[in-house]
């Protein structure tokens, strides 16, 4: 009876936990649809907002690396609390400028200066979230539950970016301050719902900061899994607007309303894609990672040949569907190989960074040959997946 109490207790704090990075997806998905709006109120164009969301990036990369380094130092609820702090900040401070800008009290120089900071400071602080929940799930969960512990985080990460397009369009209609506001409160009221969610009874040995370092690079394989899963995942949505673009013939307005109705639909998949794999764990993980690598390169390889949009989109659909998969699994696989779990989320971090940077640099060399290209280099990247699949479970 008191081992279901435990699991039933840790059980409801990885639910609470997972809601942590819900303020991730809501921004990142909610700002794009907002983006055209946004370069109307403010008068600063689409380059200058692209170098505001770069500057971000900047120092999430950077709160990335450091975040799981303080994580033995500060405590999980500690680092938590400041990530979500932080964030609010940051879209206050949005919202505070936003508004002048509107107001006309700023002049779109003096509001680039203002979104600067907010982005930075949302770069630097919502990097925590992500860290801090994959550690404290893992560390308050046995080995055989970690799978459906990180599956939990992802399906909330693709919940929240699947309702962030409908929270921008809702409110966008109502008034156009409502949503940055939104965005500053979730987070505060998710403190108060993690606030006494309970600590791991025991935490590892702090290492030292050079061991520590080098525990932040993952063994070569699972390093390489992940790698070619974020590029792959982000080569493939780079490539969506100009290759829906080619298909449907369509003006810019109905293409990114094409794009969003896609992107919620990919989401709204992987929350049920997510939830299946938590229900069904696979017995042979390496196994399934194999086969999903194989479908996302015969996949890809089709989309060679596809000029119908409804057949580009179902193969979008599938592949998104198999990324969501494959997520959990490899992020299961680093937790296992290491007990010291803050490191596991730098690893995750460096991997992610390191994908994303790869997917997008290959994919806009590609995109300027033809669209062709762009598949092949999808199709390469689930070659990768496979052969480094394979590689990993023969080591083990």
């Amino acid at each position: 009876m008191q081992t279901i109490l435990i699991t039933s207790q840790f059980g409801d704090t990885q639910h609470r936990i997972s809601w942590a990075v819900s303020p991730m997806g809501l921004s990142q998905s909610a700002l794009l649809v907002f983006l055209p709006l946004l370069v109307d109120l403010t008068g600063l164009s689409y380059s200058q907002w692209a170098q505001l969301f770069a500057q971000g990036m900047g120092t999430y990369i950077a709160g990335s690396l450091i975040w799981p380094l303080l994580l033995p130092k500060l405590g999980y609820r500690f680092c938590l609390m400041l990530g979500l702090w932080g964030y609010a900040v940051s879209m206050i401070l949005f919202s505070a400028v936003l508004w002048s800008r509107g107001s006309n009290h700023l002049q779109p120089d003096q509001s680039y200066w203002g979104f600067s900071a907010s982005r930075l400071l949302y770069g630097a602080f919502a990097s925590a979230l992500l860290p801090v929940a994959q550690s404290w799930s893992a560390d308050i969960t046995a080995p055989q539950q970690r799978l459906q512990a990180f599956s939990r985080i992802s399906m909330q990460l693709a919940a929240s970016r699947a309702l962030g397009p409908v929270l921008a369009a809702g409110l966008g209609w109502i008034h156009w301050i409502l949503l940055p506001l939104v965005l500053a409160l979730w987070p505060i009221l998710l403190t108060v719902l993690l606030s006494s969610a309970p600590l791991p009874a025991t935490s590892a040995p702090t290492r030292p900061l050079l061991q520590s370092l080098r525990g932040m690079m993952p063994p070569v394989w699972l390093g390489l899994i992940a790698l070619s899963t974020t590029a792959l995942a982000s080569s493939l949505q780079f490539q969506l607007s100009p290759a829906l673009q080619i298909l449907t013939h369509t003006d810019p307005e109905q293409l990114s309303l094409l794009l969003a109705g896609l992107l919620v639909a990919a989401a709204a998949l992987g929350v049920g894609a997510h939830k299946l794999q938590s229900r069904h764990p696979p017995l042979h993980p390496q196994l399934r990672q194999l086969w999903i690598a194989l479908l996302l390169t015969v996949c890809a390889f089709t989309l060679l040949n596809t000029h119908n949009p409804w057949l580009f989109v179902i193969i979008v659909l599938v592949m998104s569907i198999g990324l969501a998969w494959l997520t959990p699994i490899y992020s299961t696989q680093l937790s296992l190989h290491t007990e010291q779990q803050h490191l596991v989320a730098a690893q995750l971090g460096i991997t992610h960074i390191l994908g994303h940077l790869v997917g997008l640099s290959i994919t806009a060399l590609a995109l300027e040959q033809s669209q062709q290209c762009v598949y092949i280099w999808l199709a390469i990247l689930g070659a990768l997946l496979a052969v480094s699949s394979l590689s990993y479970r023969s080591q083990h």
